[in-house]
């Protein structure tokens, strides 16, 4: 994958994170209780990459059982390795909170997310070094700007789906592996994971992405794909 400005921005803006991770961090810990739910609402709705490829999972699983071994770390399971290309909010009966997303919108919200999808071209994505982001353990995901132009498109053109801060440029691709569960060992975390900073797991080629329902529960919320969106031909196969 040839490197664009783009690449080189998230690049430079992860080092700032690890940087941060290695001298100021501070997280807030990974709480069970809050992933099983928030202010009452428990079933979260997100466009994601799911990793399917074997091997990837295989390398996955290896840096997993590296961090497993870290004090104070909860592993996150295969079957919730994810990249978030856009979190669209809570499904409730009732709008509340800009973050809602009533029932009877589902439909219209599937449309726009089609309609918005099938133009995208297949992408490719690196999984690769690893770094902490707020309260998790994460593999940086480089996809070349990709995700954040997803994110404009439905910005810009579903009416249906809210929009949050922290998207487009602002949004650092990245796949959860553990969640921090206490700050006891936080020396302990940051020197171990420094050993293991610069590991590359492999290159994932994107050719669906998946409206994925997450019912928040403890220790982990339960991830079932909903509809699976493919993606446009590359103009370059």
């Amino acid at each position: 994958m040839n490197e664009n400005p783009d690449a080189q921005a998230y690049r430079e803006k992860f080092n700032a994170i690890w940087n941060h991770f290695q001298n100021g961090y501070n997280p807030a810990v990974y709480d069970p209780e809050r992933a099983a739910g928030f202010e009452g609402r428990k079933t979260s709705l997100a466009l994601a990459i799911l990793i399917k490829n074997s091997e990837i999972l295989s390398q996955i699983a290896e840096v997993a059982d590296t961090v497993s071994r870290i004090a104070d770390v909860y592993v996150m399971p295969p079957d919730y390795y994810h990249i978030t290309v856009k979190w669209l909010g809570f499904l409730t009966d009732q709008k509340v909170l800009e973050c809602d997303i009533e029932t009877y919108m589902l439909e219209q919200i599937l449309e726009q997310a089609e309609q918005i999808i099938s133009r995208i071209q297949v992408f490719q994505i690196r999984l690769g070094r690893i770094n902490g982001l707020e309260g998790y353990i994460v593999l940086e995901a480089e996809d070349n700007g990709a995700i954040a132009q997803i994110q404009g498109h439905f910005h810009s053109e579903a009416t249906a789906i809210p929009k949050y801060p922290l998207e487009g440029e602002r949004w650092l691709p990245h796949m959860s592996i553990a969640g921090v569960k206490s700050k006891h060992q936080l020396g302990e975390l940051k020197e171990k994971i420094k050993k293991i900073r610069n590991i590359e797991v492999g290159t994932i080629e994107v050719t669906h992405i998946d409206l994925l329902q997450a019912v928040l529960k403890k220790p982990y919320p339960h991830c079932q794909i909903l509809q699976s969106f493919p993606l446009a031909p590359s103009s370059s196969i």
